[in-house]
């Protein structure tokens, strides 16, 4: 018998379907509104969620940000020398290294940077852009001439610029961004007031000279050549060779007047500059030697011997300290920014015991003992912190290339090691012994890096780039 749908019968089922629909919605609405409350945390719980990021995953979000943060800050007063230890001989054990992340984002400005903070330690095989790295080997119309002899002083000041950092050898680099700040240098000498307002009335920047109207001669260390060209074309060359094209313009002046200036320095002496020549000038290098042209630095009518180097400990080093001869321009001199070059402030090198060992009985006539404590010992510092006398094992004077030699900081790192900089820290632990340096390259005269930053910081123009690291000099 067949069912009939009545009246009854259908408002049954209505109410059914509509009790049904009611509690479906009633259930999506309570499952959204757990479902929000789950995404949405408030401050505390990024908080407690932000700690729960292990370190070295914090560190790859914060490393770009806070290379960059690093360089603006604002200056500090300089501390007491006895307040830091950062130049002292070290004899402590080695520790750990100890990696702390950046806690907030800081904008991108101009201002004068303060001080450095701790940030990242990474290995690096990166290279100085400046005086220490192999140049292209150029093609040039130039022509050919006779080897002539060089100075002692000149072959050294070469071989401590092309200073050989290649990959045979086994330590390992790292770098280390420095806790310290400009406040923690060791300064042996007052800073510069100069600013950037200064002016200088014995220069004469509009002589109405040209290096166009010249030739010169230099020995290009790239091709193993004596090269004869126009004085533009080889201060091009060997500007490009030593700057590039990412500093400043006012920097690439600079480092044009000083190329120009070493160039004819040695020339005055009957001798030939050794430079590096790379060709294929960029634009920006042409035109900021033309903005120079025909300009040279002198003292007591003179050229100045107008040594650079790519970076300083926070200090230039005097030449009497470095090469021996008091030269009255090439003093010690603040740089007042080069603690920002984080490639080269706070380098960290390490070489195993036999790493070392192997080192210096292959380029000293010095058999090691056991004791491992007593290879490495500073005996005295000079101007700015930099190590001046050590020994090695107990000896203070060595064969090293062929010729005895007092063991000085600078025989050490030209000759037996190639660390990049005579202002160091040592110390050995566990079998390891480890460098600390600041600054890369002999530490005399101007410092590309610190002339750069002082353009960027200190709105320096080029001459009064010049006129800071090559004291009382006259540009003309």
């Amino acid at each position: 018998m067949k069912k009939r749908f009545t009246l009854k019968r259908v408002i049954i089922i209505m109410s059914l379907v509509f009790v049904y629909s009611a509690a479906l919605c009633y259930i999506r609405v309570l499952a959204e509104s757990t479902v929000l409350s789950d995404v949405a945390f408030d401050s505390d719980s990024a908080s407690a969620l932000s700690d729960e990021i292990s370190e070295p995953e914090a560190e790859n979000l914060t490393e770009e940000v806070a290379e960059v943060a690093v360089y603006y800050d604002s200056p500090t007063q300089k501390a007491d020398i006895d307040s830091y230890e950062i130049f002292a001989p070290v004899t402590t054990e080695v520790t750990a290294q100890v990696t702390t992340v950046a806690e907030t984002t800081k904008a991108v400005t101009t201002t004068t940077p303060q001080e450095t903070s701790a940030t990242t330690v990474g290995t690096t095989t990166k290279a100085s852009t400046a005086a220490t790295t192999t140049a292209e080997t150029t093609s040039t119309k130039a022509t050919t001439t006779e080897a002539t002899t060089t100075t002692e002083e000149e072959v050294e000041i070469d071989e401590d610029e092309d200073v050989d950092l290649g990959d045979d050898d086994e330590e390992t680099e790292e770098i280390v961004e420095s806790t310290t700040s400009s406040s923690d240098l060791w300064y042996s000498v007052s800073n510069d007031s100069s600013g950037s307002s200064a002016t200088y009335a014995n220069d004469n920047l509009n002589n109405g000279k040209s290096y166009k109207n010249e030739t010169l001669t230099v020995y290009d260390s790239s091709s193993g050549r004596y090269v004869t060209d126009n004085a533009f074309d080889i201060v091009c060359q060997v500007t490009y060779h030593e700057i590039g094209t990412s500093m400043e313009e006012e920097t690439i002046k600079a480092q044009a007047v000083a190329v120009y200036t070493y160039i004819k320095y040695y020339e005055a002496q009957g001798e030939y500059a050794s430079v590096t020549l790379k060709s294929n000038v960029p634009d920006k290098i042409i035109e900021c030697v033309e903005a120079v042209d025909g300009l040279a630095m002198y003292y007591d009518g003179e050229y100045i011997l107008s040594t650079y180097c790519a970076a300083t400990a926070g200090v230039t080093c005097s030449s009497e300290n470095v090469w021996g001869g008091d030269r009255e321009y090439l003093q010690s001199v603040v740089s007042e920014y080069d603690f920002l070059d984080t490639d080269n402030y706070g380098r960290v090198t390490t070489y195993t015991a036999e790493e070392l060992k192997k080192k210096i009985e292959s380029k000293t006539n010095i058999t090691l003992s056991d004791d491992y404590e007593n290879w490495i010992q500073i005996l005295s510092y000079n101007d700015g912190g930099y190590v001046g006398n050590i020994a090695i094992d107990g000896h203070t004077t060595a064969v090293v290339s062929g010729t005895e030699r007092t063991l000085t900081a600078y025989v050490f790192r030209t000759y037996i090691l190639n660390i990049r900089s005579t202002c160091f820290t040592v110390s050995y632990s566990n079998g390891v012994f480890t460098f600390v340096t600041y600054g890369y390259g002999h530490g005399v005269g101007m410092s590309q890096e610190g002339a750069n930053l002082y353009v960027i910081y200190a709105g320096y123009t080029f001459d009064q780039i010049l006129h800071h690291y090559y004291t009382g000099i006259t540009i003309a």
